[in-house]
């Protein structure tokens, strides 16, 4: 096709301009060199290998973990008019015969892929007279051992360097930290690959964290605060999970449920359903998400401490991937880390340690009264241009009430000193309490003159006193043993006896949960309906929700996910601008050539009808 990258851009997939390093990528793909990129999720990182697919000659091979996502994916490039294929176990006989003839004849650009399908003769043999250009690793970060999704099979995509040795490779993921990148890179035996990252900010996200108080009064709040707005439930176990989507059903909001304990069939069908806008709340546990490539989800909640910031991460990132504001909530209690801590015991050690130390990262996060998103940031290891963003719960509750806590302070410290510097922070609050736990008997502890003189906070604020002192730099971890030290912060603190300030509502535990009279912005009956640039107006609103309603329509008699017709940025744009002619329409973003033939005139006759 003697087109360039822009003009596929718009010409195909209907925008105007590329996202942060979108074009760099697609340069070094069609150039040849071996590629990793680390994009946010919301960040277009399959346009950074579908539209080199479109130039390049032959096939482009694109492995995939899920089989909904190579549906969807598959679904919305043939609405854009891309030949897309997808060879996985669903298929009947004849659909796969009917593709792969498909593939013989040259018709195909991409051909989605599970890892193991690509480790049978029959697939291989197929590819072999197609000589694919490019092989993608879509969640490459599945490859890696000490990436939060490990998948086995992803560890063996390497021979298909020896098979097909003059393909291009494209490794692409949201999350990644050096570690994984890495792995990735030795894995995939990528050669002197162009790492693009991308950063992990996501702006339009707006996080919270909440102490967890009737758990389920509040998320029923919040969902009814965005009635008609599309949001996922993240919950601990499956009992959980049925609850609280029993709970939403009895209060007339369309919700489902989505556990590894439900029949295969019905997982299916209520994906598919949330897909298609037939229901617009998921309550899952964290085996719900990764297939998910639905842009409109406005929310998600986390009902349970997430066992990682990357899983975190990833399960936020579901929110907002049209760029649109979107809200994020996480409910925790410290009782979180208990629950959760279970779910390693039976690991090995060296497991149980990693696993150990992303929940502690986990729970730092949710205790933390700093900017949320530069916590995220620098867990990344990517610099924040700002001390505040000005989107989190921290950054938006102006100044706090403080507790000067340096006696506690001096006590803890000086109990972590007089007991050698050997023990972690359970034993010295043991020690403080004045508990004869069998280990503080054993060391003779009950002797020491710290033994008993921390009566005037809790147990858990002592902890989270412990955990403050670690991130004020007062004392150090062995992370090996687990065990505190003091550093020489905390000697100067011994010498001069300062202040030692504490926000009030941090040893309380994270924010209580707002008054139910205390009602959002986006608490309308029909949502929030930001967009850049746009006046806010209702007849805009009620023209947005009519156009939301003609995409159902087609989306239903077309079998496809309404966000497959247009995404809400289109619709949304569309009430704004209200264009008058195919020309007018052409312009909007997200309207290529494809979807302007197939459906412009529909649309413009509702807009002409509400001009």
């Amino acid at each position: 096709m003697d087109s360039s990258p822009a003009q596929i851009l718009k010409k195909i997939f209907g925008y105007d301009d590329f996202k942060p390093f979108q074009k760099q990528v697609i340069d070094a793909v069609l150039a040849g060199r071996d590629c990793l990129a680390v994009l946010p999720t919301g960040g277009g990182k399959s346009l950074c290998y579908q539209i080199p697919a479109i130039l390049l000659p032959g096939i482009t091979v694109v492995v995939s973990p899920l089989i909904a996502l190579m549906r969807d994916q598959v679904t919305a490039l043939v609405e854009a008019g891309v030949d897309a294929v997808f060879i996985n176990s669903t298929l009947t006989v004849d659909d796969r015969r009917e593709i792969e003839a498909r593939v013989r004849q040259g018709k195909v650009k991409l051909v989605y892929a599970a890892p193991e399908s690509l480790a049978t003769d029959r697939l291989l043999s197929l590819l072999d007279g197609s000589e694919p250009s490019l092989i993608v690793v879509d969640e490459a970060h599945c490859v890696s051992e000490w990436g939060h999704d490990f998948r086995p099979e992803y560890r063996g995509l390497g021979y298909l360097r020896m098979r097909f040795p003059k393909a291009v490779w494209l490794a692409v993921t949201a999350t990644a930290t050096e570690r994984v990148r890495d792995d990735i890179r030795k894995n995939l035996s990528l050669q002197s690959p162009e790492i693009f990252l991308g950063g992990f900010d996501r702006p339009n996200l707006r996080i919270s964290v909440e102490a967890k108080q009737d758990a389920r009064g509040r998320i029923v709040d919040f969902v009814e605060a965005r009635a008609g707005q599309s949001g996922i439930i993240y919950c601990g176990s499956r009992k959980r999970t049925d609850d609280f989507a029993q709970t939403l059903r009895a209060r007339g909001i369309a919700a489902a449920a989505y556990h590894a304990g439900l029949p295969a069939a019905q997982r299916n069908a209520n994906q598919s359903a949330f897909v298609r806008d037939d229901i617009l709340v998921m309550v899952a546990t964290i085996a719900f998400g990764m297939g998910i490539d639905k842009p409109d989800v406005r929310f998600v909640i986390h009902a349970d401490l997430p066992k990682s910031v990357e899983n975190y991460y990833q399960e936020i990132g579901r929110a907002g991937r049209d760029g649109l504001p979107s809200d994020c909530l996480l409910l925790y209690s410290a009782g979180d880390m208990v629950m959760a801590s279970r779910l390693f015991e039976d690991l090995p050690d060296e497991q149980r340690r990693d696993a150990r130390k992303r929940l502690e990262a986990m729970r730092d996060y949710a205790e933390s009264d700093q900017c949320r998103r530069r916590i995220i940031l620098r867990h990344f290891g990517e610099p924040s241009a700002s001390e505040t963003c000005g989107a989190c719960d921290n950054c938006l509750s102006g100044p706090r009430n403080m507790a000067d806590l340096s006696v506690p302070a001096l006590k803890f410290m000086s109990c972590v000193k007089r007991c050698g510097e050997s023990f972690g922070a359970v034993h010295i609050v043991d020690v403080l309490q004045g508990e004869a736990t069998e280990k503080v008997l054993r060391f003779a502890h009950q002797e020491l003159s710290t033994f008993g003189i921390g009566g005037e906070l809790t147990r858990a604020a002592w902890l989270t006193l412990a955990r403050r002192l670690e991130s004020t730099g007062h004392l150090l971890r062995d992370g090996a043993h687990n065990t505190l030290c003091l550093s020489d912060a905390a000697y100067v603190m011994f010498r001069e006896r300062g202040a030692y300030m504490v926000p009030e509502t941090l040893l309380a535990g994270p924010a209580p949960r707002p008054s139910r009279k205390a009602k959002s912005k986006s608490s309308s009956p029909r949502g929030s309906f930001g967009i850049a640039g746009s006046s806010e107006d209702e007849p805009a609103a009620e023209l947005f929700h009519k156009l939301r309603e003609l995409r159902k329509k087609i989306a239903d008699e077309s079998q496809v996910p309404p966000y497959v017709v247009f995404p809400d940025r289109t619709l949304k744009e569309m009430a704004v601008v209200k264009p008058e002619s195919l020309g007018d329409l052409a312009k909007i973003y997200g309207v290529g050539d494809t979807k302007l033939q197939k459906y412009g005139e529909l649309f413009l006759t509702l807009l002409r009808r509400n001009a």
